[in-house]
């Protein structure tokens, strides 16, 4: 983790390559800021022209997919583990995150376990996203809604 942490911060043209030597799936001409913090990489698939910003969150604990020219914006969270809070053994679970082409993902929001959203999906600064939305959806609020407008 040392190793590969270093190399992260030191080589911005390689991450893509780096996540993929883990065996993230990376398409072609994405960019990570330096401070994205991602866990298991493995489980990433992510496509072209995607750009993750400053101090977003990738937990991907489960599968997570981001469609192509998708956005997540600084301090976003994508979740894709949880606890079953019906078991008193309080497992682990790892439901899988999908995100369409074309979605933005705004600053500071949460994208929760299980959730799917459809193509061209904006989601508002501090939203929090606990459920699957179609394409063309446009959300906010806690926990988030479909609002009119872009």
């Amino acid at each position: 983790m040392f190793l590969g942490g270093v190399l992260w911060r030191l080589l911005p043209p390689f991450r893509g390559q780096l996540l993929r030597f883990f065996g993230a799936t990376i398409g072609a001409r994405c960019s990570f800021a330096r401070t994205v913090r991602i866990d298991v990489p493995w489980n990433l698939r992510i496509g072209d022209d995607v750009q993750v910003r400053a101090h977003a969150i990738l937990y991907a604990l489960g599968p997570i997919t981001i469609g192509e020219r998708s956005i997540i914006d600084r301090y976003a969270h994508l979740c894709a583990g949880s606890h079953d809070f019906t078991d008193p053994r309080f497992p682990l679970t790892r439901p899988p995150i999908t995100l369409g082409k074309r979605c933005l993902v705004g600053l500071d929001a949460y994208i929760g376990p299980g959730v799917t959203l459809g193509d061209d999906v904006a989601v508002h600064p501090r939203a929090s996203v606990h459920r699957d939305f179609p394409s063309d959806s446009n959300l906010a609020g806690n926990p988030a809604r479909s609002i009119e407008g872009r």
